[in-house]
């Protein structure tokens, strides 16, 4: 009896686990930006977690039924739908204009400056220690560098920039949701009660997957793919790649 009501239950988990990362599985601003973090090697959970966010919201929101919304209220899937081919337009001109300057991403942890202290930099001030014996008439003094003056925490500022970006690109495109809750919700209600909470479960657990996958691989990766020249053809493939989910989007 166990396996009889389990076994259906993991095969509609399953298929929302697939749905998912065949939806999801495509280049888009979500896993650009996960992937550049990934190369920068930090931020990276920051940015997953937030994404993860995002699916814990918009995909149970189109579960509920908030896809019966948008056939109800047709001008608003217009309005998601326009906005999100105006949204993907940008994010490739974006990309487009990158390819003619293309620029190394930077793969600094930020665990340190990687500059050493023990010889002052020109301008730098010091602190004399005392004299030491005098050499052709003159006195010859240590000198050491003052600690350097406390910088703005460079670090939290970029936390700052990476969990804006991540948010922008979660919560502000358009395509997001028609994918995240009126495709997705479509999909989801073919189920029964049960049953359409269990792809929605599936569905979470594949993006999760995807989003630690990408994101922690390209890290393992960040030595090749922070080349300019490779991020030159990367550009130029989501750029072109943007433009023809903005024309699917646009075509319905």
């Amino acid at each position: 009896m166990l396996n009889d009501d389990l076994l259906p239950a993991l095969h509609i988990g399953l298929a929302g686990l697939v749905f998912q990362l065949s939806v999801i599985a495509a280049v888009g601003p979500q896993n650009i930006v996960l992937l550049k973090q990934g190369v920068r090697r930090w931020g990276v959970g920051l940015v997953i977690s937030v994404f993860v966010l995002g699916d814990l919201l918009l995909l149970p929101a189109g579960t509920a039924g908030v896809s019966v919304v948008t056939d109800r209220v047709p001008v608003l899937l217009e309005i998601l739908r326009w906005g999100g081919v105006a949204y993907l337009l940008w994010f490739a001109a974006t990309c487009l204009r990158d390819v003619r300057h293309p620029a190394a991403i930077d793969t600094d942890s930020g665990s340190g400056s990687g500059t050493s202290t023990d010889i002052p930099a020109p301008g730098t001030d010091v602190a004399v220690d005392g004299p030491l014996p005098a050499t052709g008439g003159q006195v010859a003094t240590a000198v050491r560098p003052r600690p350097a003056p406390a910088l703005p925490r460079p670090r939290r500022r970029r936390g700052v920039a990476v969990l804006t970006t991540a948010l922008v690109v979660t919560f502000l495109n358009p395509a997001a949701y028609v994918d995240g809750i009126v495709v997705f919700g479509t999909m989801a209600n073919q189920y029964d009660e049960a049953g359409k909470w269990v792809f929605t479960t599936g569905a979470i657990l594949g993006s999760t997957l995807f989003f630690v996958i990408v994101g922690y691989g390209a890290r393992l990766l960040s030595r090749p793919l922070s080349s300019p020249r490779v991020w030159r053809w990367i550009n130029l493939g989501i750029g072109v790649l943007m433009i023809a989910m903005a024309a699917r989007l646009a075509l319905g």
